[in-house]
């Protein structure tokens, strides 16, 4: 679950901005799961590592998020100096540490004798998948034996992931579990073998998607989506 590591993403369930709602899915096209907005209309969910671009709200002066003239962190400022567990994110943050991307959630396999689900993690900045590269999931189609009603399930992948900013590779492995019923289908620890190539810093953004073998009505709602140093 989210802690003291994690430095982006979203947790807890909801209907109002930055949360998890109760995503209904009836169709059996890959479908890039969402959160929530104010203004009630769901959009599709990236996860994007900090690199110091972002607007981080009302700061003190001496915050060097707040003022990009200022490369290190004043005495003045609470907690411990950068370089420690207190890391202000700019995009050097990244380069060549390695960080753990996080997917996990729940939901109910709509009840048909055929129903499969497949949750997979991608890189990119896309909401058009070809564009976008697998990076991590749970495997082949999870055959959820519904019956004559609907089961609930749970699943999660993380992904190990490194980025440089010389090589601009990302590459690294992923582990993933999904249950429904009384089975669950475990993927142990699996290299990427497809990796990343031509990302820049601002490329570090991640997705998650679900796919059914049919159409029966399902519902999915994420616990969690984050990226952690490591």
């Amino acid at each position: 679950m989210s802690n003291t590591n994690t430095v982006a993403g979203f947790v807890g369930s909801g209907t109002t901005r930055n949360l998890w709602p109760v995503q209904t899915v009836a169709a059996t096209a890959e479908t890039i799961l969402q959160i929530s907005t104010d203004s009630g209309t769901n959009v599709n969910a990236f996860i994007v590592a900090p690199t110091g671009g972002s607007v981080y709200g009302a700061q003190a002066p001496f915050n060097s998020n707040a003022n990009q003239a200022i490369t290190g962190r004043s005495g003045r400022e609470y907690g411990l100096p950068s370089g420690q567990t207190n890391d202000q994110f700019f995009s050097t943050s990244w380069d060549g540490h390695p960080f753990f991307v996080r997917v996990a959630g729940t939901g109910t396999a709509g009840h048909n004798a055929g129903q499969t689900l497949i949750f997979n993690l991608y890189q990119g900045t896309s909401s058009t998948l070809g564009s976008d590269k697998a990076i991590g999931t749970t495997g082949s189609a999870y055959a959820i034996a519904t019956g004559a009603s609907n089961v609930s399930f749970g699943f999660y992948i993380e992904a190990t992931l490194q980025w440089d900013s010389v090589s601009k590779v990302l590459s690294g492995s992923y582990t993933a579990n999904i249950a429904g019923g009384t089975t669950s289908q475990f993927t142990a620890s699996t290299v990427i073998t497809n990796v990343v190539t031509s990302v820049a810093a601002s490329g570090l953004s991640f997705l998650a998607t679900v796919t059914l073998g049919n159409a029966a009505s399902s519902t999915v709602q994420l616990s969690e989506f984050v990226i952690e140093k490591i």
